[in-house]
């Protein structure tokens, strides 16, 4: 495709183009106003009116690209007042964006642009900036009017070739020409060329910007006019071709020129050799100019080269051609060796997922084969291209492991191990406030701190991740121990059964421990640690462990002793015949009271001496001290059945004072 810019009409600057049938229709330009500027009609525009000190300016929605040529044709209004007429208006190409706005007066609207070119139409002399006394035009740069170096950049030369009055109330054609290769502008003024410059606008002027804002400043001071400009719908010029598919046939446009004839050469493959609008039907390539009478009366030509060529599809992904966790979605990016008049479709199979597409681009999010199918508009040429978008979603399992489940207190720290790939990376996500140990990082840890211990695992390659957690619990509840209650030890109830022992809270497992000073608990009579026996007085101690949680609790009982209790124990003896064979019954030789033989005698003995000996008078057992019960054994082993012979003495103080002793024989029988 290929567009011409030609001369304008009042408020009409008119575009010749060529385009083809698939392109869209041109559409106004649209553009900002500043300061003073208003709108005078189909892209028109007042700047500034008969007032003083006025300041208008019109930005170009569009950025112009100084790496192409432009042809911009235009009209311009000075006014009609001569004498006392002022200050002009300016063309500015600048890159401080569409709401700028200069100064007033002598400053022509463009002071304050930096960086900045402009094409000064000025209608005042300013001696201290090097003006004119005629009505004159000069290149300027960065915001000063200054005709000299730095800022001046060519002029300042009268306006019209003549030196004459532009304030006249008439419409002054107006041509403005920039070739990027030779680095020339030049501007036409009433058909004429008036100043030319070889200027690196690019390079020396924007430092290297290509795309720019373009418009029109314009501005009055103590003296004023009615100035205004209409500008062209567009002033950038597109590529100089199309194409259409072997078969296949392409409308010729002109667009915007104004209504004359257009000759179209050659006529080769055409419909028609003039016209605004010709079908096109090639066998080969070929190149095609049309030609019309324009600005100034000089022909104006433009170029158009139709190609003929298959349609060949094209596609790029973007980052790549594998989904992963990292890259969950790709860009396919369709296009084919044609600019123009083509319909693109995305279409997916084996899997794919298309959630977005739009022409010739498409996302995807899922692996599979994708085709893209372009084809013309006439249908006539069609062609597909597959893509295969596969999928990387490995991942690494983990385990981790503690030595305890539970922080309490029979484990204050526990021992967190981890298994997974040597090669995955690793994320430890603990507990807030966590303390902890490395042991082998990042495999294993010692920490105290209860709560979620959380190891997540990244794939290297895919960016995978996989998590796995284990919560370290913290119980350190202690028991509330009670010991509960003993009566009152006397001698003829020396021992006394523990009751009312109470440990709290509940859902606990407790181990029940007694312990004593000066005291004694009956290790023979059926065992209890809920109810003991107690046999002597003292304090007696009750530690309790929860076997969950390994805590302990502590209470203490006192049981005392009634001083003024007595029993008689001139009756005491030892039974004559002992069976320790494990039944239960008459196991040892114990002390105990002929008329009554439950009463625990032993339990109020102070002090003991008890005797063994066999039939040839060998002492085999000895015990002095506390009383003892002999289970017929030595050194853990049982002696042989018959008669043994006993001497015992013992003291009694349980009221008052008592001593015995006696002598004898007892059979031992199993």
């Amino acid at each position: 495709m290929s567009r011409l810019h030609l001369n304008p009409q009042r408020c009409a600057a008119l575009l010749l183009a060529l385009t083809s049938a698939f392109n869209a229709p041109l559409i106004a330009q649209s553009y900002f106003l500043n300061g003073t500027a208003q709108e005078a009609g189909t892209d028109c525009y007042q700047l500034t009116t008969t007032q003083g000190n006025q300041n208008g300016a019109v930005w170009s929605a569009d950025f112009i690209d100084l790496s192409q040529p432009f042809d911009l044709n235009l009209t311009m209004n000075f006014g009609d007042l001569d004498i006392g007429g002022a200050d002009g208006m300016v063309f500015v190409l600048q890159d401080v964006g569409t709401s700028a706005l200069g100064q007033t007066g002598g400053g022509l609207g463009f002071n304050g642009f930096d960086p900045s070119f402009g094409i000064e139409f000025d209608t005042w002399q300013n001696g201290q900036y090097g003006d004119l006394v005629q009505d004159h035009i000069g290149f300027i740069s960065d915001g000063s009017v200054d005709h000299s170096p730095p800022s001046g950049l060519g002029g300042p030369v009268t306006a019209n070739i003549d030196g004459a009055n532009i304030e006249d109330g008439e419409d002054h054609p107006v041509r403005i020409t920039w070739d990027p290769n030779a680095q020339i502008i030049a501007v036409y003024f009433d058909c004429e060329m008036r100043l030319f410059n070889e200027i690196d606008l690019i390079g020396d002027v924007f430092s290297g910007q290509e795309l720019v804002y373009w418009g029109f400043t314009g501005s009055t001071g103590g003296s004023y006019n009615n100035q205004s400009v209409c500008l062209s719908p567009t002033i950038l010029a597109t590529g100089p071709e199309t194409m259409v598919c072997p078969g296949g046939s392409v409308e010729l446009n002109v667009v915007g020129a104004p209504g004359t004839d257009y000759a179209w050469e050659p006529s080769t493959f055409l419909s028609d050799s003039v016209g605004a609008n010709v079908w096109c039907t090639p066998d080969t390539s070929i190149t095609y100019f049309v030609t019309y009478d324009g600005f100034c009366e000089n022909d104006i030509q433009d170029s158009i080269v139709v190609e003929v060529a298959e349609l060949v599809a094209s596609a790029e992904a973007s980052p790549g051609l594998t989904l992963n966790c990292l890259i969950p979605s790709i860009g396919l990016y369709g296009g084919s060796n044609f600019s123009d008049g083509i319909d693109y479709q995305w279409i997916s199979a084996n899997g794919g997922n298309i959630p977005s597409n739009l022409g010739p681009n498409a996302t995807v999010d899922a692996p599979g084969n994708y085709w893209l199918v372009v084809t013309s508009d006439d249908e006539v040429c069609t062609d597909t291209l597959e893509v295969e978008i596969i999928g990387d979603f490995r991942t690494y399992e983990s385990t981790v492991t503690a030595s305890s489940n539970q922080l309490n207190c029979l484990y204050d720290s526990v021992l967190l191990t981890l298994e997974t790939a040597p090669e995955s990376l690793l994320e430890w996500i603990v507990p807030s406030n966590a303390s902890f140990n490395w042991i082998d990082e990042p495999f294993e840890l010692w920490t105290e701190t209860s709560g979620v211990w959380q190891i997540v695992t990244t794939h290297p390659e895919s960016g995978c991740e996989t998590s796995v957690s284990l919560e370290i619990g913290s119980d350190f509840t202690p028991p509330e121990v009670h010991a509960g209650f003993a009566d009152t030890l006397t001698c003829s109830v020396p021992t006394s059964t523990v009751s009312g022992v109470e440990v709290s809270p509940q859902g606990y497992t407790p181990i029940l421990e007694w312990s004593w000073t000066e005291g004694a608990l009956n290790s023979f009579a059926p065992w209890s640690t809920e109810e003991p026996q107690v046999l002597l007085p003292g304090t007696y101690y009750l530690n309790v462990t929860f076997e969950e949680n390994g805590c302990t609790g502590l209470d203490s009982l006192v049981v005392v002793q009634d001083p003024e209790a007595t029993i008689d124990a001139s009756s005491a003896q030892f039974p004559n015949v002992i069976s320790p064979n494990k039944d239960g019954k008459n196991e040892r030789l114990t002390l105990y009271l002929a008329e009554n033989p439950d009463f625990p005698l032993l339990s109020i003995v102070d002090q003991y001496e008890l005797l063994i000996f066999n039939r040839w008078g060998e002492a085999i057992f000895s015990s002095f001290g506390a009383p003892v019960e002999w289970d017929g054994r030595i050194n853990n082993k049982p002696v042989t059945e018959g008669t043994y012979y006993y001497r015992v003495r013992y003291v009694i103080i349980c009221g008052e004072e008592q001593r015995g002793e006696r002598i004898g024989s007892f059979e031992i029988f199993r």
